[in-house]
Order: structure tokens, then sequence, then C-alpha cells
């Protein structure tokens, strides 16, 4: 029987914008690492972890977040999360010493598990056949790249001048999650599952083992966790290779945010343009994994117009690899148990978030130069590339095809 349902605009608005919710406040301490050191005396390391140790909560959550959101559904898994980020990020509000603050910003990252981990078994449950591509491009365009944008340009110039604090910037983005938390639970509607309500605990435990035996899943899941290795390495050490270059502050900001914007048509009008076609959905893949080694490779030695044009270039490749990785897995499976299959490829992707920058960083201490760290995402990007040609075709873009 065809599936004639609609994306569901009213849903997914509330969606992108609980994503951009989400991503801004995430995005909101890096501007701030200086502050925050300055008036909580701790090192650049400690401030670090403010950051990162909310990704390394939603590397633990991911996992548990999709079996939970499987059995309750995807309003009632994402609900719990909008209440525990927005409860997170108000007490950091309230925060007074370096102790306080992490253990909020813990609580924050673990409602990044319940939530930001979920966000491509919505795009699959959302969507009609076929589109979970776009539908997922949709919430990464506006909730993703435009939360990230955002929160870098206005945290320090705009809402800590207005405000004088830190405290007082949690405070002030707190405000759009308890919007989206409201909004969430009093518009979004659970979507009727049949298939779960018949099946029996046996039978899921039985659909789940066999979900952890599957070498595609675990294919891409390795794949995003190189492609967040790459991308965090890259944009998180990048403003400070401009500044060496001698490119002034502002306009290292500047460079360094296109990739973000450029990112926003790219990865909803590549994904609309290619719907239906025989596109293979690994294209989307392999293709930014070359072009990032070219990218890698070439920084180092361009000039400073063609910089510009590489971090563009790079911004929208990073995109298109990054929305496909989280759509591929939740195409492997019944929407059903889409929840478990996000939560393993988000648990090993967001691993090298972490991972990514910190041997970056030690690459630096070690040597004083970006050779060998430019020279080691180039190096990443090649595994990327021979690893991201044994992606088969999904069972969703075969129905969408006719195959």
């Amino acid at each position: 029987m065809q599936d004639n349902r609609k994306i569901p605009g009213k849903r997914l608005a509330v969606a992108v914008f609980l994503t951009f919710s989400i991503l801004a406040n995430l995005f909101s301490v890096p501007p701030m690492e200086s502050i925050l050191t300055k008036n909580l005396s701790i090192s650049h390391f400690q401030a670090g972890l403010l950051f990162s140790g909310p990704i390394i909560m939603l590397a633990v959550t991911a996992i548990p977040a999709g079996i939970i959101a499987d059995r309750i559904g995807i309003k009632k898994a994402i609900g719990i999360g909008t209440i525990l980020l927005f409860i997170g990020t108000a007490l950091r509000g309230t925060a007074n010493n370096y102790t306080l603050l992490l253990v909020f910003s813990l609580i924050f990252g673990l409602g990044l598990g319940w939530s930001f981990a979920l966000l491509p078994k919505l795009a699959r449950t959302w969507s009609p056949p076929g589109k979970t591509l776009i539908v997922m491009g949709i919430i990464n365009a506006g909730g993703v790249m435009c939360g990230i944008g955002t929160a870098l340009a206005i945290t320090v110039p705009l809402i800590y001048r207005l405000t004088g604090s830190f405290q007082g910037v949690f405070y002030i983005w707190s405000v759009p999650l308890l919007i989206a938390a409201i909004l969430w639970w009093s518009t979004v509607r659970e979507t009727a599952n049949k298939n779960a309500a018949i099946q029996t605990a046996g039978t899921a435990y039985a659909d789940y083992k066999k979900l952890l035996k599957n070498k595609i899943l675990w294919l891409l899941a390795f794949l995003l966790f190189l492609h967040n290795f790459v991308f965090y390495t890259w944009s998180g050490w990048l403003p400070t290779y401009l500044l060496e270059r001698g490119v002034d502050v502002n306009s290292a900001g500047l460079m360094t945010s296109i990739m973000l914007w450029v990112g926003v048509p790219t990865v909803i009008l590549i994904p609309l343009l290619s719907s239906g076609s025989n596109v293979p959905r690994k294209m989307f893949v392999w293709v930014p994994s070359i072009l990032f080694i070219i990218l890698t490779s070439s920084i180092l030695f361009a000039p400073q117009w063609m910089v510009w044009l590489i971090i563009a270039i790079s911004g929208m490749m990073n995109v298109l690899r990054f929305n496909t990785l989280l759509v591929l897995p939740v195409e492997l499976v019944p929407r059903e148990r889409a929840g478990m299959a996000s939560g393993i490829a988000v648990a090993i992707g967001y691993v090298g978030a972490v991972v990514g920058p910190a041997v970056g960083g030690n690459m630096l201490d070690l040597t004083g130069n970006f050779q060998i760290v430019f020279g080691t995402l180039t190096i990443i990007s090649v595994i990327s590339t021979i690893f991201a040609f044994l992606i088969p075709r999904t069972n969703e873009q075969k129905q969408e095809q006719g195959a």
C-alpha cells in the first residue's frame, strides 16, 4: 500500500526550534572560555570540559535513551530530554563555582542524550518513505547550523554584554529551551505504532540482538566517529590556525562561521534535488570524504583568498556527510526500532567529537605546528573514503526508487 503521509509542518517547526535551542545552549560555552577561566580561576582544560562533558554524556546516554524511546514513543522520550535540558541550563545560571557548573552541565548533557540523539528516529518516524534525508536536513539546517551560528555570533558581544555575567548568559539561553519544552509537550502528538503495540518483550529483545549483529550499522557508526573526529578537530582549531597566519580575531571568527551558514541551503537543497533519483546515499559520504582529503592537505599552503573557499566547501561537505550518516542507520531498520539504531550511531559517533580535538590539542602541544594536525585529518579522510564505498543502498532508498 502506498504511503501518502505528508511531512508534518507544525511539528517539524517545533522540532527545528527545539534543536536550535539545544545547539545554541551547547555552543554558548566555547565563546565564553576566557571569561570562565578568569571568573572561576580554572585551566583551559577545565573550561573545555564544560563543553566536552555534555557531549560525553550524550554518548553515554544515547543507546539507553534510544531503546526506551522505542518502547514509550518519541514524544515522551524527547519530552523528558527537554525537561532535563532546561533544568541543566537554568541551574548553570545559579552556579557560583566550577564544581557546580560542571555538575549542572552534565545534567544538560543527559538531556542531550534524551533529545538530540533521538532526532534521527524522529525524522524517520515523521517522514514518508524516502524523505527521511530531507526531514533530517531541515532539522539540521534550521536547528543545528543556525543554532550554533547564532550562539557563536551573539553570546559574548550581545548577551554577555547585556547581562554582565556568565550566569546571566545561561539564564537568557534557558528561555528558548523553556519555550521549546512547552511547545513540544503541547503541540506534538505521539505517532501511532501498530507494530510496537503487538510486540512482546521477547520479540523486542530478539530484534535488538539482531540489530547488534548488523555490520552495516557498526560501519555507519564508525564513519560517524571519523566524521566527528575530523569536523570537531577542524572547526575547533581552525580559528587558532587562522590567528597564527596573521588573520585578526574578528576575521578569524567570521571565516570560521562561514562553515555554518553555507551548510544551511546545502543540507536542504541537495537531498531535495536528489530525491527520487538514482543517486546512492553513500555518494553523500564518499564525495565529502574525498574533498576533505584535498581541503585538509591544501589549507597549509593556500593563499588567504583560497582559504575562504576551502572553509566554505568544508562547511557544505561537512553538513552533507553529517546529515547522511545520521539518517542511514535509522533507514536500516523498521520505524519502531529506529531509536536503538540511532542511539548506537550517535553514541559511537560523538566519541569522535571528544577524542578528535583532544588529540589535535596534544599534537599542537608536542609539535607547536599545525602540519601534523591537518596531516592526521587527511589520513582520517582517506580512511573515511575507503569505508564509505562499503555502504550499501538502504531499504528505504530502494523503496523510494522502486528498486
